[in-house]
């Protein structure tokens, strides 16, 4: 779920900033919290492939037109890269949980991110962007529901507006945005559909299999299990921002 996406990204981002403190980078509790804001939003652009999904839902007829693209691009990339045994299945169009959901997808995102940040009103727009997303995420963890357009995205707003008072790297952000959709495709290795982890290598003769953690789980509001591992990261989160206060 989402919710479980955005609590993960947090701390995956918090704890490897704060990890890059304890080992003497003038990294600080304000660029922990940053990062791992980042890359909890990041850890819900993968599922742009997904028509309805938060990311896709986020900002109107402008991410559902970037979901189309991302769904055309996949399923072309699919279909030029596919072996024999890479056919059927439930997504045999090669949209949802194919390409977004690679590692060098991920990759390829973050380098992107590196370049925007060559010019700070796009950085700024790509913080305002995955600010949003975490925002509504880590609400949703705890009121199930998705928050207005205005709510989320005027709350990201003024999010950005401070962050950027006292400077952003965009290697930075560059790097949680690549490690928030990192984070999202591991946490769907563990679920029971899984995800092209190996892509573009072949597995068993498939570039596009879909492979997963040996015990594997069901998703859901339901998932006692999927419940661990959101409270589980959020709980963790604190912690690593104490590190960078210290």
């Amino acid at each position: 779920m989402g919710s479980s996406h955005a609590a993960t990204g947090v701390a995956a981002g918090a704890a490897v900033l704060a990890g890059l403190s304890w080992a003497g980078a003038p990294i600080g509790f304000a660029d922990v919290a940053f990062g791992g804001m980042v890359c909890a939003g990041a850890a819900l652009l993968p599922d742009l492939d997904h028509p309805t999904s938060t990311a896709t839902l986020s900002q109107g007829p402008v991410s559902a037109a970037a979901s189309r693209g991302v769904r055309a691009l996949s399923s072309v990339v699919w279909r030029a890269t596919r072996t024999p045994q890479d056919r059927g299945g439930r997504d045999a169009d090669g949209t949802h949980r194919h390409l977004s959901h690679t590692v060098p997808a991920a990759v390829a995102c973050g380098a992107a991110v590196a370049a925007a940040g060559l010019w700070w009103p796009a950085l700024a727009l790509v913080v305002w962007v995955v600010f949003s997303l975490a925002v509504r995420g880590l609400v949703a963890c705890w009121k199930d529901r998705r928050m207005r357009w205005a709510e989320a995205s005027g709350a990201a707003l003024l999010l950005t507006i401070g962050v950027f008072g006292f400077g952003v790297g965009p290697l930075v952000v560059a790097g949680m945005v690549a490690l928030g959709m990192v984070v999202h495709v591991l946490g769907d290795a563990l679920t029971v559909a899984g995800v092209p982890l190996a892509w573009p290598l072949r597995v068993r003769g498939a570039r596009w299999r879909m492979v997963g953690a040996p015990l594997r789980f069901r998703t859901g509001r339901e998932s006692p299990v999927e419940e661990v591992i959101r409270w589980g990261a959020l709980g963790t989160t604190p912690a690593w921002l104490l590190v960078g206060l210290l």
